[in-house]
């Protein structure tokens, strides 16, 4: 793991500045938005430690350091092995300063941008260790507010430890900042803080919800364009289901991430200490269950009902009976008129009454025309100009026809969205079908967004890229959803869904595909 106290940074004016008398400082070994922390010598004690400086520009504004100086007294008041120490402050001109216990190790943002997602036991014992933690923290009366994976460490020694309370608030006091302003990192923001409400410790368990769902996705899941879009995205939506972005994600797990991002506090786990019982109850059978296995399901939270406002039914009542009583007599006639009109007799009867109204008399029946629907038989992982092992997560492809959208296949991850550089113009998947049929069009089911493919079509299955010819259709910049590649009825054996743009997100990028479906023209019938 890399060591947190690791290769200096550039000199400046407070390498060897002496605090306080007794605190050498050294290199930087880290900075944030509001402060860098820096290496030190006690010389006082003859021990290392971190020193946490507010930086220049913010120390001369006095909410600013009032705020950090509450971060000494909020943590210097916790006592707890995953949560790092506060030994001294420091005020003097125009310097900002906590000194702190010196933490070996990586915090958790470097990890993931390292390291990519966790496993998830790995995922499990980190949120088990912050949830610890933050249990210690709402006991003392401290709600920590900006629970983020770069306020998250793991230690050389195995801890996982929590740090910044910078923004930490005493439960009962007041704020110190305006009423409806934001405190925390967008992307881990509770509702409640995006609305300016109170914040109590289910606010902490649903940005650690945040923190999980990305060790696991790889990704937050709400990101825009803007900080302010990013943390309004969560008032109007929930997000994807964990299994949605990564399909080995076991359904426990799943269930309990979304348990803990409601966005109602109450329905969330209602402290840190029953989320990390929930987290720990996930022994190795839940979480060694194949995502092939649909029973595999863990339990999920009872959902909270809104039984005192007025329901459709009820607010509506005084025309829904009769209106209901219309529909049903007039379905009950229109059934029977279809019954009757398929009999010589009934299709006389029908003449007769179109007759005496003056309507035109029936048009003659056409002869039926028997459209064959396509069946899709197999879809495979195709890279035909792939440079390293064979395949692109072929085992996953599967989960792209399995009718279940929590499931899905995605191509390998890329440093860019055109494929790192690499000498390849694509990635996709075959569908192959049981015959030759007329294809109206394909119909995908995606979670990323920004992404470009176009829809190949040919007599049968190939792995000559060039055999497919030109794409029949082609989208650019696909929004995540369901989406429709319009085919205009060709008729084809296989189809190949070409993607040649990743898209919208972070290295490492991929495109995931949770479900494709082939359409044919109205009317047609199944093969076989």
């Amino acid at each position: 793991m890399p060591d947190l106290s690791g290769p200096p940074a550039t000199a400046d004016v407070l390498d060897g500045r002496l605090l306080a008398g007794r605190y050498r400082l050294g290199p930087r070994v880290a900075a944030g938005g509001m402060a860098e922390v820096r290496r030190a010598t006690d010389l006082t004690l003859g021990r290392e430690v971190a020193v946490k400086v507010l930086h220049a520009h913010l120390a001369a504004d006095a909410a600013t350091v009032e705020r950090f100086r509450r971060e000494a007294i909020a943590a210097a008041r916790l006592n707890h092995p995953s949560i790092v120490a506060i030994y001294d402050t420091c005020s003097e001109a125009g310097v900002e300063a906590i000194v702190m216990e010196l933490v070996r190790g990586v915090d958790l943002r470097d990890f993931l941008d390292r390291h990519g997602p966790l496993e998830p036991r790995d995922a499990i014992d980190v949120a088990a260790g912050v949830a610890e933690a933050l249990q210690v923290a709402h006991e003392g009366g401290i709600v920590h507010r900006d629970v983020k994976p770069a306020n998250i460490l793991l230690c050389d020694d195995r801890r996982v430890m929590v740090t910044d309370f910078g923004i930490a608030k005493a439960v009962a006091s007041d704020d110190l900042t305006s009423n409806g302003s934001w405190v925390g990192t967008a992307k881990y923001l509770a509702p409640e803080q995006v609305r300016g409400e109170r914040v109590d410790p289910r606010t902490d368990v649903y940005a650690l919800g945040l923190v999980l769902y990305e060790s696991l996705c790889g990704r937050a899941p709400f990101e825009a364009d803007t900080e302010a879009a990013t943390a309004l995205a969560r008032l109007h939506r929930d997000p994807l289901r964990p299994r949605q972005i990564r399909p080995s994600i076991p359904r426990a797990l799943d269930d309990l991430v979304v348990h803990a991002l409601a966005r109602d506090p109450a329905g969330r786990p209602p402290t840190a200490a029953a989320f990390r019982t929930r987290l720990l109850e996930l022994d190795d059978t839940a979480l060694a269950v194949s995502t092939l296995d649909p029973t595999a399901t863990g339990s999920v939270p009872p959902v909270v009902r809104h039984d005192d406002a007025p329901s459709f039914v009820r607010t509506e009542r005084s025309w829904l009976v009769p209106t209901a009583l219309i529909l049903v007599v007039a379905t009950a006639l229109g059934i029977a008129g279809l019954l009757v009109g398929r009999t010589d007799a009934g299709r006389e009867i029908i003449d007769r009454a179109r007759e005496a109204v003056g309507a035109a008399p029936r048009a003659p029946e056409a002869e039926p025309v028997e459209v064959v629907a396509p069946v899709v038989v197999q879809v495979r992982a195709f890279d035909p100009q792939g440079t390293g092992p064979p395949g692109e997560n072929d085992e996953l492809a599967p989960f792209a026809i399995d009718g279940d959208p929590t499931t899905a296949w995605r191509t390998e991850g890329y440093e860019t969205r055109d494929f790192g550089g690499l000498p390849k113009s694509g990635v996709g998947l075959s569908i192959s079908l049981a015959e030759v049929a007329t294809v109206q069009r394909v119909i995908v089911e995606s979670p990323s967004s920004g992404w470009s493919a176009g829809i190949h079509v040919a007599p049968a299955d190939t792995d000559d890229l060039t055999a497919w010819g030109d794409p029949v259709v082609v989208r650019d910049v696909v929004p995540a959803g369901r989406v429709a590649f319009e085919l205009g009825g060709v008729d084809a054996g296989a189809l190949l869904l070409w993607i040649t743009d990743l898209g919208d997100g972070p290295p490492r990028v991929t495109v995931e595909v949770a479900e494709i479906a082939v359409e044919g023209p109205a009317g047609s019938v199944p093969s076989g």
